[in-house]
């Protein structure tokens, strides 16, 4: 009773403890989880309809909390029906996008492919403003192995996405090929960005994060290289150099981290006339 971190071992202890903190979706979700280890489905059901009559409703987040674990739940042990019905609720009791990201993942998490797909694509088209929700289809694409449909769904989002979000959701599926084993793929897309804004800092930063990641020097010093010879601002070009040279200290010897100091002596020299 006196020790705050203890686990609850009974019904008792729960209901003792949600007393005291009434809003705890985490006390109210191993409650239900105290349920489920003993198969009793129905009481853990009903400790969630419990929890969601209990939590007040300025508490979204714990709220929503909640009814991810009734989703969780329905999946798992209920039928098609019972998970329908929950999640038709669930997201006209909280907010909508956020409910469908999370059934999107807890169908790819449980292996349901098929469904999570189609919560994907009826996502594409309830939030097709919304960035995130084509870069996370991508991603559960490129993580299935369809890359060329993710691709596709790359092409799809900038018909319906604003034009001020085209340049960075192209990068981050530049980034999503990257991560997925199809760096030449990545390199392109960077490539063809870059050509239409040479000097966008962020887009050659995020290009060598990825050369790093991958770990090809030569490919790492190639766009060090390119960068260090554009016509940016002093501060920008600083910037470059430094990570240049931290590259240099960390895989390089001497003689390629004097090349990089040469380097931004000229361009200081340059610059002063």
């Amino acid at each position: 009773m006196l020790d705050d971190d203890a686990v609850p071992q009974s019904a008792d202890d729960f209901d003792r403890g949600l007393m005291a903190t009434p809003n705890s979706s985490y006390l109210w979700i191993q409650y239900m989880a105290f349920h489920l280890k003993m198969t009793e489905i129905d009481m853990a059901r009903r400790v969630a309809e419990k929890a969601l009559t209990t939590i007040s409703v300025r508490e979204e987040q714990q709220r929503l909390n909640v009814w991810i674990a009734k989703m969780n739940l329905e999946n798992a042990y209920g039928t098609v029906q019972s998970l329908a019905e929950c999640f038709d609720l669930a997201q006209k009791m909280n907010d909508s996008l956020k409910v469908h990201q999370h059934m999107a993942s807890i169908y790819d998490r449980s292996g349901k492919t098929d469904e999570a797909d189609t919560m994907y694509q009826t996502m594409c088209r309830k939030f097709k403003d919304v960035m995130m929700v084509w870069v996370h289809y991508g991603t559960f694409k490129m993580k299935i192995g369809k890359s060329e449909q993710a691709r596709q769904v790359l092409e799809r989002s900038l018909l319906s996405l604003p034009k001020r979000d085209h340049i960075q959701v192209i990068t981050k599926f530049a980034i999503l090929d990257f991560k997925h084993d199809n760096a030449e793929r990545g390199r392109t897309i960077f490539e063809s960005v870059l050509a239409n804004y040479p000097k966008r800092v962020d887009l050659w930063n995020v290009y060598i994060d990825q050369e790093l990641r991958m770990g090809d020097e030569e490919k790492i010093r190639s766009l060090f290289d390119r960068v260090t010879a554009l016509t940016l601002s002093s501060k920008k070009m600083k910037f470059f150099f430094k990570r240049y040279l931290e590259f240099e200290k960390t895989e390089g010897e001497e003689e390629r981290m004097e090349y990089v100091r040469d380097r931004a002596r000229k361009y200081i020299e340059a610059k002063m006339g």
